[in-house]
């Protein structure tokens, strides 16, 4: 690469072959990384898998080398984490960007903390009490959830027989939502536009209120509480778990004592997905897509982390959508060093440190001091 070029270049590394990953590099993405002034740059063939041609990525700005020129610009992106392999063959000063999820996967951590990169997590990005970055994942992620519960419910699968839509002359299903952030407000609204009778638990009044305004009559909503739980949940057909963070530290919401109160066959889709026990510790560990829901005390659990991976052609188009202008603001902060304390907030290590509070608050779990 030219030294101009060199100084502007955004590397995108692919994914494995058979990886059904999202991609994050798209035409659109690239033409908004071009009018920034940045040279995205990566291999032939990164698009194949959502149905990008390189003659489309070529149009759009992109330009195409090496694997090794490639892993080699200053900045690199990615939708899903960087392996550990390709965190270790990093140098120092490279900065790498994507939904790492670190708080979880001390086989992550410990390679970002050794080899000196800075990392940035999307997942971390706040603006004005938000999480932009997650949005378009948060979004699928909402909708598959109802979509797993409708399958479930089915006898086929051990469920109540239950379908989760309005049918005249039967009551309609009824879903309970746990959390009103990206992934709740999804679910919530796919559930109402099938007919189901749903009631979401906001963390606060306010999230109540807000949820209220926006939804009108479509769904209820109430503050959740212990109380409002175990007054729910004895009816309810199919619940849903999209609260923001479920690590180690996150004490039990849905106890095994509430799960014994839910009707045989009834459904509980984890959409969180977290980190140790959590707040279901009845989900038990992650599922992998295919696999049959997880019988408990009579209540089907299913609790897959990969829901927008499993279709990547929507996830790569929506995701760089919502992403592009921030994507942006993290070229301008890392490679012209420009202020940003928006892109700031979703920095994880830098320098052999761990600098998100999230994460520093769970490296102990691995014996992995803060530095």
């Amino acid at each position: 690469m030219t030294d101009e070029i060199e100084s502007t270049a955004i590397g995108f590394p692919s994914e494995p072959i058979g990886s059904d990953r999202p991609v994050i590099l798209t035409p659109e993405l690239a033409h908004v990384l071009r009018a920034g002034g940045f040279v995205p740059v990566a291999e032939n063939g990164i698009g194949e898998r959502i149905g990008v041609a390189d003659e489309d990525l070529d149009h759009a700005g992109v330009r195409f080398a090496r694997r090794n020129e490639v892993n080699a610009a200053r900045l690199l992106l990615k939708y899903k984490p960087f392996s550990a392999d390709e965190i270790t063959a990093c140098a120092p000063e490279q900065t790498l960007g994507a939904v790492f999820h670190a708080e979880g996967r001390p086989d992550l951590l410990a390679p970002l903390l050794r080899s000196g990169v800075r990392a940035y997590s999307y997942e971390f990005l706040t603006e004005d009490g938000r999480f932009p970055l997650m949005r378009a994942g948060g979004t699928i992620a909402g909708i598959q959830a109802v979509f797993h519960a409708a399958h479930a419910l089915q006898t086929y699968r051990g469920g109540r027989g239950v379908l989760l839509a309005a049918v005249d002359g039967c009551p309609p299903p009824k879903v309970v939502v746990i959390g009103s952030g990206n992934v709740g407000l999804a679910a919530a609204d796919t559930a109402a536009g099938l007919g189901a009778d749903v009631l979401v638990l906001c963390r606060t009044a306010e999230a109540r209120d807000h949820l209220l305004r926006r939804a009108g009559n479509r769904c209820r909503a109430q503050v959740n509480s212990p109380e409002a739980l175990a007054r729910e949940l004895p009816d309810t057909d199919v619940l849903i778990g999209a609260i923001l963070i479920s690590t180690y530290t996150t004490p039990a919401m849905i106890t095994p004592e509430l799960v014994r109160t839910m009707r045989p066959g009834s459904v509980i889709v984890d959409a969180t997905a977290g980190y140790g026990p959590g707040y279901l510790p009845s989900a038990g560990p992650v599922q992998q897509p295919g696999e049959p829901p997880r019988e408990v005390q009579g209540v089907l659990h299913v609790k897959i982390d990969v829901l927008p991976s499993v279709v990547p052609v929507t996830s790569s188009r929506a995701y760089t959508a919502a992403a592009a202008p921030y994507l942006v603001r993290l070229a301008e902060r890392v490679l012209r060093a420009t202020p940003d304390p928006v892109v700031d907030t979703a920095l994880i290590v830098a320098g052999g440190e761990i600098r998100h509070p999230v994460l520093a608050e769970h490296a102990g779990f691995y014996d992995l001091v803060p530095g």
